[in-house]
């Protein structure tokens, strides 16, 4: 008779250890799932039958790839199979194979089945929300109307629950100060944590498996969007992603709840922020089209920087080196050489710490090549 208790742990992998049992009973055997199915493939080959079943079984999402595609489609069947009628088994983030298989258990009262999810942290500390934003202001130079809009935003965000994802678009030319926005409101509301995509690393239709989670025994969107410690949602370089997956984006922006073909994810009350290179809301369109760019909720311009705004972060970049040169240059030696190479237009973050960086490699190599 089926007793099995079931726990299945959605979230990241720190939480789904942090909920296994502090020690299992010694008397109990205690396996891992890639572990006994490896041991169970060996016992075939030698044509023995398996007999040392688990009586607590750990099946972590890494595991799922110890079986091919096509046992994914009975992996539930394999779990009984390889533990005891009575055993404990705690799952990690099950596929939606093996969710429709503990669904099929549900009406079996020998059986027990608890869902322990993972509860994201948010700061709606009201107190604290106007420290949080001046100390972001602070660290993003030359922004303040960006940091604005983002902080009506945050606000909202505080005061309500909202259930659908809350998209943001920061666009704009490139090392403007927009990923260092994402990493600010990352550490003052979601205590340092949130989920990065580099969109621009997924280039061709050669990775449609993982937007859409073809197969199921790879990594996948949903596959890591469960394991993800954070309701802040990163894509960075949206512009680079090509247009076959934007139908993934669709599905993400407009629902509670994200499925490909082998997971499903809670993505309620979630913060999705973009990034891109668009010089203007119709470069966005014209891209993007107008069903991508709809489901987009706000979309925050990120400025040139001004001429006042330039010489700020050079002083500042001079500054935070200052612990490399220190007993060998001076600020004021620093600031005179680079001044000269620093445009009053047209300079981002990074031409700015590249011409510093150089200025102090040339003014120490000075030394001697006189």
């Amino acid at each position: 008779m089926n007793n099995r208790k079931y726990f299945v742990i959605v979230g990241s992998k720190q939480f789904f250890y942090d909920n296994l049992p502090s020690s299992f009973s010694e008397e109990k055997i205690t396996k891992v799932f890639s572990e006994i199915i490896r041991e169970s493939d060996e016992y075939k080959t030698r044509g023995e039958p398996f007999n040392c079943k688990a009586d607590n079984l750990i099946v972590v999402n890494d595991n799922y790839n110890a079986i091919t595609e096509q046992a994914h489609d009975r992996i539930g069947a394999i779990i009984e199979e390889l533990t005891e009628d009575d055993s404990s088994i705690y799952i990690h983030n099950p596929p939606i194979t093996l969710k429709n298989h503990l669904d099929t258990l549900k009406s079996n009262p020998h059986v027990s089945i608890k869902v322990i999810p993972q509860e994201y942290e948010f700061n709606r500390d009201v107190q604290s929300f106007k420290r949080n934003i001046a100390e972001i202001k602070s660290a993003i130079i030359g922004q303040s109307n960006a940091i604005n809009e983002v902080s009506k935003s945050m606000w909202y965000l505080t005061k309500l629950k909202r259930k659908k994802p809350y998209v943001i678009m920061l666009y704009g030319n490139s090392s403007l100060g927009k990923t260092e926005l994402v990493r600010e409101i990352a550490e003052h509301f979601y205590k340092g944590s949130f989920f990065e995509k580099h969109l621009s690393m997924f280039k061709n239709n050669t990775y449609a498996d993982y937007f859409f989670g073809e197969k199921p025994n790879r990594r996948s969107l949903g596959f890591d969007l469960l394991e993800r410690e954070s309701n802040l949602i990163f894509f960075d370089e949206l512009d680079k992603c090509p247009e076959a997956f934007y139908s993934a984006f669709y599905t993400l922006f407009d629902n509670t709840i994200f499925k490909d073909t082998s997971y499903e994810v809670n993505i309620s009350e979630t913060l999705i922020i973009l990034t891109s290179n668009y010089k203007d809301e119709k470069d966005m369109i014209d891209n993007l089209g107008l069903p991508l760019y709809y489901r987009i909720d706000k979309f925050i311009h990120f400025s040139e920087f001004s001429t006042d705004v330039i010489l700020q972060i050079t002083l500042k970049e001079i500054n935070d080196k200052q612990e490399e040169y220190k007993g060998y240059l001076t600020q004021e030696d620093i600031y005179r050489k680079v001044s000269a190479k620093i445009n009053s237009k047209g300079e981002n973050a990074r031409t700015i710490k590249q011409k510093v960086q150089q200025t102090i490699e040339e003014l120490l190599f000075s030394e001697i090549s006189e």
